[in-house]
């Protein structure tokens, strides 16, 4: 009865043995089991990271820089006359005979009964077209730049740095001012009646027959100023 006492309870002995020697791989399966798929999840999770912040990369880096702001462009200066020179035109005797200078004025074909007045043009021209007081009208006489007596050089108010300038044929030029130009040097005569005088250039007296006309041509010589702010 021992023996079989001591044979039962060796059985029951390795029984207990196999069951525990089954459930410890059945629980490391578990286990095991349980960190792939933790491991999976916190891959999976870093994986979607890494996705998300390359695809950022690559939406910055070919996203096109911003356009640089152009800068405001400059204002472009009036070029200003060329007045290297203090001397100047003795003109005592011109102002004696009642011609305007230096103010601006309407310079008038005198005598003819309709308005005639030194107007610049389109293409920088001047001609004797005016009909209405306007910037195109307004000019300046001032003394030229040179030793000669009674020289002036014109002037248009509204164009700061440009001169009128004598040319072999109609219409007159508009040119940036040039100290001693000769072809921007007037020769001013009086003539006849007090405030007329003539414009004499390189190029002869200037004629007008309702414009220009060519050196030669008959025309009316006799010129005036009119003051513009009367």
């Amino acid at each position: 009865m021992s023996d079989d006492r001591i044979q039962h309870g060796l059985d029951a002995y390795a029984d207990q043995l196999q069951r525990s020697a089954d459930l410890a791989p059945a629980a490391e399966i578990r286990r095991r089991a349980a960190r792939r798929r933790r491991n999976q999840t916190a891959g999976a999770a870093f994986a979607a990271v890494l996705i998300a912040v390359v695809s950022l990369g690559v939406t910055l880096k070919r996203a096109p820089a911003p356009a640089p702001t152009p800068a405001a462009p400059s204002a472009s200066p009036s070029p200003s006359p060329s007045r290297t020179s203090t001397v100047k035109s003795n003109v005592t005797q011109l102002q004696q005979f009642g011609i305007d200078l230096e103010a601006d004025v309407l310079i008038d074909v005198a005598d003819d009964g309709v308005d005639h007045w030194m107007q610049i043009g389109a293409n920088d021209t001047a001609d004797f077209t005016g009909t209405a007081k306007d910037d195109s009208t307004r000019m300046l006489l001032l003394p030229a730049p040179v030793t000669a007596r009674n020289r002036v050089v014109i002037a248009p108010s509204a164009r700061p740095g440009f001169c009128v300038a004598a040319t072999p044929q109609p219409p007159l030029a508009l040119r940036t001012c040039q100290d001693g130009d000769e072809a921007q040097t007037w020769q001013v005569l009086p003539a006849g009646d007090s405030g007329q005088f003539n414009l004499a250039g390189p190029y002869g007296v200037m004629t007008v027959d309702e414009a220009l006309v060519p050196p030669g041509q008959s025309g009316r010589t006799g010129l005036q100023t009119i003051r513009f702010d009367r």
